[in-house]
């Protein structure tokens, strides 16, 4: 265990995690890679669970370098089989900027779903955020505004997105209005219709790290949090709003390693939401690259991030990205692990709220496979996401149901 108070990383955590890593020669749950109307070449996607659905959006390359299209597709068992896809990006619209960490972005709330995604700029790298909005379930789209108003660079990423119980949707995203060069600040703005306008944004932190993936959630009853990662020290943060998005409030750091670094470590974290209310559980996996405690880290609070159970080791020193899915006391996370056999997507869960966890099980063995996983919590049971290749060497979808 770790003692946050005193920055102290035990030989336990080592120990634990080089156990973990001798142990990811067990395999998981089938893999399957399902066809989305003949679209492959994967290098963004999101998906979320709502109701019998599961509903993706996914970008694909062009034929320029970097730039990707847009679509919508669904799925009615669990990823089996997809629905023909819908483009979102239309004809004369600027190619999307998207890949791992910088994905695009889906929520969903009944019949409303809002996307939203980066479009390259007349800058390389650079550009815009674009939103786009379905009231009949994914069949047409419409385009909604930008609510980055305030930021004359016009350049906006790594953005975040959800819905609450009562149909607002929340977004977050990283962008450099301040012109601070080592930093961008992180923004949030919130639509009380359903991604057509955008209330007035909202700075959370004026000095974010400039390259890492943003995590909101929403909790039932209770407002919403926003994980980040912060400038200085180079730690995750939490930010937390009880009364839907109009303030917000700085919470405990995630895991307060009191890693100092002046790059980017291209590597955000993972939170879900378990329970209602004031009895609701944040769960949460958190990267450090701090030398003597370098991995992953599972942490969770009672408390709507006041304060964090010590963080528990999770891999090795070379677990990196991941994602986290929670269903009452069943937890469930994905990750990869370059020191596994390949480079391998791996999965582990826990059915006590995080106290104790399952063995790691590999999922592919694919050398290119490690793209961003996914892991989605649906009424019969866990179902990992994520990209691999194919047998022609492109980047498809995978699957596993891992009940």
């Amino acid at each position: 265990m770790i003692s946050n108070a005193g920055h102290r990383f035990v030989v336990l955590c080592a120990a634990l995690a080089s156990v973990m890593a001798c142990q990811l020669t067990d395999t998981g749950g089938e893999v399957r890679q399902p066809s989305i109307g003949g679209i492959k070449d994967l290098v963004s996607l999101d998906l979320t669970a709502d109701g019998d659905r599961v509903h993706a959006l996914l970008a694909a390359r062009t034929t320029a370098p970097d730039l990707s299209f847009i679509s919508y597709a669904f799925s009615t068992d669990n990823g089996e089989t997809w629905s023909t896809p819908v483009a979102l990006t239309r004809s004369g619209d600027p190619a999307a900027i998207a890949g791992h960490g910088n994905d695009v972005q889906l929520a969903v709330h009944e019949q409303n779903l809002v996307a939203v995604w980066q479009a390259a700029g007349p800058v390389p790298g650079t550009g815009p955020m674009v939103v786009a909005f379905s009231r009949d379930r994914g069949t047409t789209w419409q385009r909604g505004a930008n609510p980055a108003v305030g930021d004359l660079t016009n350049s906006q990423s790594y953005m975040d997105l959800t819905a609450d119980d009562t149909g607002q949707f929340h977004l977050v995203w990283l962008d450099d209005r301040d012109e601070n060069g080592n930093s961008q600040g992180l923004r949030y703005a919130r639509s009380s219709d359903q991604g057509e306008t955008w209330h007035p944004e909202t700075t959370l932190d004026h000095s974010a790290c400039t390259c890492c993936w943003n995590r909101v959630a929403a909790i039932s009853g209770r407002g919403l949090v926003v994980l980040y990662r912060d400038q200085e020290p180079h730690d995750m943060r939490l930010n937390h709003s009880g009364d839907g998005g109009v303030s917000w409030q700085a919470m405990a750091p995630v895991g307060d390693f009191g890693w100092q670094f002046s790059g980017c470590p291209h590597c955000g974290g993972a939170l879900a939401v378990s329970g209602r209310g004031d009895g609701a559980l944040l769960h949460s996996i958190v990267w450090t690259g701090k030398p003597e405690a370098a991995g992953l880290y599972f942490l969770s609070s009672s408390n709507h991030g006041k304060s964090w159970s010590p963080p528990r080791a999770i891999g090795n020193t070379r677990s990196r990205r991941a994602d986290i899915a929670a269903r009452d006391d069943e937890i469930a996370a994905v990750f990869t692990d370059s020191a596994a056999q390949f480079g391998a997507v791996s999965f582990i869960r826990s059915e006590d709220a995080g106290r104790t966890w399952s063995s790691p099980k590999v999922l592919t063995r694919i050398a290119d496979g490690s793209g961003q996983p996914r892991i989605l919590a649906t009424p019969d049971g866990f179902h990992a996401f994520w990209t691999e290749k194919s047998a022609d060497g492109r980047d498809v979808l995978a699957t596993a149901h891992l009940n």
